[in-house]
């Protein structure tokens, strides 16, 4: 073989390998840039406070219709709108905690957003929140939630649920009710000219004072007429 014939394989080589060379830095780089700007994946915790936090959102079971139910808000508040115009209303000097999520089991947090004021103490708004499900639900005035999660104590709960049923009867001592765990179940007549939806958000206006003792301050009042249902709920 002739030295030009040598000398063009070897530069061929040398061309080829440097092209594989170059192709495998540009790859690299590509590569680290796909890192640098791929989305980072949010925490177990940061995704149960974000899902804790959204009124609305596909794939969160109906978040905004549990807490029009149990907090008696709009559909259109969201709940960091709620909260801020509820430390709004407070007056004096408030310590802010602010969101904490706690894994208490596999793809399950206890989602918390809480304050405290001189007068009454620590407060906040309290979430089960399933991260793998997209499921989120206020703990309060779930009152199993309430217990399971140490957010109340067993014992302030028998006392407070005690001094209610004891304003209830006092204030309807013929009434044919029942009530258990913020739920007032009342058996009216058939006949008569009254909605049972009426009477029913009626006589929840009447019972504030039953709970104006209460951290929970929520009833679920079911009026029945027959084979009608009349229902209110809401906090005071």
């Amino acid at each position: 073989m002739s030295e030009g014939i040598k000398s063009i394989g070897i530069s061929a080589t040398k061309t080829l390998v440097n092209s594989i060379l170059v192709a495998l830095v540009v790859l690299g780089s590509l590569v680290l840039g796909y890192r640098a700007i791929r989305p980072i994946q949010p925490t177990g915790e940061e995704l149960a406070i974000a899902l804790a936090k959204q009124s609305v959102q596909t794939g969160v079971e109906d978040f905004a219709s549990m807490v029009n139910r149990y907090l008696d808000n709009s559909h259109a508040v969201r709940l960091d709108s709620m909260i801020q115009s509820r430390l709004g209303e407070l007056r004096g000097e408030i310590v802010v905690t602010g969101w904490v999520a706690k894994e208490v089991a596999t793809n399950l947090y206890m989602v918390s957003f809480t304050w405290t004021h001189p007068a009454n103490g620590e407060r906040g708004a309290f979430f089960e929140v399933d991260t793998k499900n997209r499921f989120a639900r206020p703990i309060i005035p779930d009152d199993e939630l309430a217990l399971k999660y140490g957010v109340r104590s067993q014992e302030d709960f028998q006392k407070e649920e005690a001094v209610t049923r004891d304003f209830i009867k006092k204030k309807y001592p013929e009434g044919a009710l029942q009530y258990a765990n913020h739920i007032l179940t009342i058996q009216g007549r058939a006949d008569g000219d009254y909605k049972p939806q009426d009477v029913a958000q009626e006589i929840h206006r009447s019972l504030k004072g039953a709970f104006e003792h209460r951290r929970d301050q929520y009833l679920q009042v079911k009026m029945t007429k027959g084979g009608l249902v009349g229902e209110h709920a809401a906090r005071y």
